[in-house]
């Protein structure tokens, strides 16, 4: 987990929180660009670029259900630092975590809903690793 990603989460929780409050996500990718405009609104005080929500890569390589993984690009010109997050998904909601919390709605999300999305969006946080190798960037 990279310390640095979850503080910059905690402070960008309530913009996030608005998103979500707005309507339904449609895909996992969309949450992970969420989490990604969050974390990269700002400066770092550190030699590395920061993640870039307009370079944002998803392999699929499953079906009904399998593992998506997100390779997220450095903001700057010909990026050397790049990050990513793996998610599991499944082919209905009692094995989806998304669809679960969508649960197959039109309406404005609820409360709970927009809970379970935060929850999903820290998830993601947390699972983001970096691509040289080491699990926080000092």
């Amino acid at each position: 987990m990279i310390k640095e990603f979850v503080d910059k989460f905690e402070k960008g929780k309530a913009a996030l929180q608005a998103e979500f409050e707005k309507a339904h996500p449609d895909c996992y990718g969309d949450i992970v660009k969420m989490v990604i405009e969050v974390l990269a609104d700002g400066s770092y005080d550190h030699s590395y670029e920061s993640p870039d929500p307009k370079r944002i890569h998803e392999i699929d390589d499953g079906d009904y259900q399998g593992t998506l993984v997100f390779v997220i690009a450095g903001k700057g010109y010909q990026p050397s630092s790049y990050w990513y997050v793996r998610i599991s998904y499944g082919s209905c909601s009692g094995c989806d975590t998304l669809e679960a919390i969508k649960d197959y709605r039109d309406a404005p999300p609820t409360e709970e809903q927009i809970k379970d999305y935060m929850t999903l969006a820290l998830h993601i946080v947390q699972g983001l690793k970096y691509m040289g190798g080491y699990d926080e960037i000092v």
